[in-house]
């Protein structure tokens, strides 16, 4: 038996973990909004799918969809003075 992980995407879920009023998973609508190209969208990472989550430093930032990719979106985002691509699914997006 090796040791329990302690990797970046351990850490993030316990960071990121929902009130209790909100626990669980979100509703369909979540998943089924549909976001154009050029829209404003504010990244809010949900921990119940960890699979399509961007990087912990980007939860709480805006950025703006570029396009699609297969069933996720491309969204830019400045961190600083750098442009940045992130690719994530449409439950950690929601429209600004």
């Amino acid at each position: 038996m090796g040791a329990k992980s302690k990797g970046l995407r351990c850490r993030s879920r316990k960071r990121l973990s929902k009130h209790p009023r909100e626990r669980g998973m979100r509703g369909l609508s979540s998943f089924l909004q549909d976001y154009s190209v050029g829209q404003r969208v504010a990244i809010k990472i949900d921990p119940t799918r960890v699979e399509t989550a961007p990087h912990k430093r980007f939860h709480g930032l805006t950025g703006t969809v570029m396009g699609r990719r297969g069933s996720a979106y491309v969204v830019e985002v400045f961190l600083g003075d750098k442009r940045k691509t992130i690719i994530t699914g449409a439950e950690h997006l929601r429209p600004v």
